[in-house]
């Protein structure tokens, strides 16, 4: 198996060649996707047989695997695999009034671990439509103003489930309530393997910053989602079947377009938190 990394044009995003589902990825080849991972942000792997197995190994060389809290929609195979469906008539299909993740996310950021990574495969996807997009929150963070900088240098904000998702997240079970507190993280975190500085905020879960009051914090959130998601920072992954994204989670981003009527079915794999720093 030869890898080879196409850096694609812009801020963010590079294409994965040379990965066979069918065949063991060797350590070495491992290093080179994981390394793009870091340096690009979102790696794309196009033309990929499915292979649940595969994917699975694939998704737990990354590190482990976290069962999403929804657990009605976890793959028949295996709990640490996620079925995203919509429009596609069977009971796995979503019927929220939006698709899931169609609002600017970081996976887990409710979660006291936010996730490293997460990986989707694409089953079956509309002919028009459907594109997820991602912001690049390392990049976003080094082009704030300084006097930005200076000023959420320190401070913390909370993250909830279902915080700001406009229909697109069911309601939780009780059970699935009680395990999701609201969390704390820094609005500045550190990655723990590039050492560059992240923005880690969100419109989707990050309720408030917590050292301000409440009015300065609606300002100062509102201030930095208008720069996280200007077009300068930001990729637009069109799918085809056989596709799978990898997104470092710690540095970016993500949103669903809510854009189509047909099919729509995605696998989902979300790496946990393997380096217990920057929270």
């Amino acid at each position: 198996m030869s890898i080879r990394i196409e850096p694609l044009e812009g801020p963010i995003g590079a294409i994965v060649h040379g990965l066979d589902s069918a065949r063991t990825l060797s350590d070495a080849d491992f290093a080179k996707v994981e390394r793009a991972m870091f340096d690009h942000v979102a790696i794309v792997i196009p033309d990929l047989e499915e292979n649940v197995p595969w994917l699975h190994d694939f998704g737990r060389r990354f590190g482990h695997l976290v069962p999403h809290v929804l657990d009605q929609y976890h793959h028949p195979q295996t709990h640490e695999i996620s079925i995203i469906a919509r429009n596609d008539g069977t009971g796995q299909s979503r019927t929220t009034g939006k698709p899931a993740g169609a609002f600017w996310h970081s996976d887990l950021s409710y979660e006291a671990e936010p996730s490293d990574a997460i990986f989707l495969y694409a089953q079956q996807v509309p002919q028009q439509g459907g594109d997820t997009m991602v912001a690049n929150m390392t990049l976003a963070y080094e082009r704030l103003p300084q006097a930005v900088m200076d000023r959420i240098e320190g401070l913390t904000a909370t993250h909830r489930w279902g915080w700001n998702t406009g229909g697109a997240t069911p309601k939780l079970t009780d059970e699935q309530r009680v395990s999701h507190p609201d969390v704390v993280h820094r609005v500045v975190r550190p990655h723990p393997r590039t050492g560059r500085k992240v923005l880690f905020v969100n419109p989707g879960y990050t309720v408030k910053i917590n050292e301000v009051s409440e009015a300065e914090s609606e300002a100062l959130l509102a201030q930095l989602f208008d720069h996280a998601l200007r077009p300068e920072f930001q990729y637009r992954h069109s799918w085809k079947t056989k596709m799978l994204l990898g997104l470092d989670n710690r540095s970016s981003m993500h949103c669903a377009i809510d854009d189509y009527t047909e099919p729509r079915r995605m696998l989902r794999m979300i790496v946990g938190n393997t380096e217990k720093t920057g929270h």
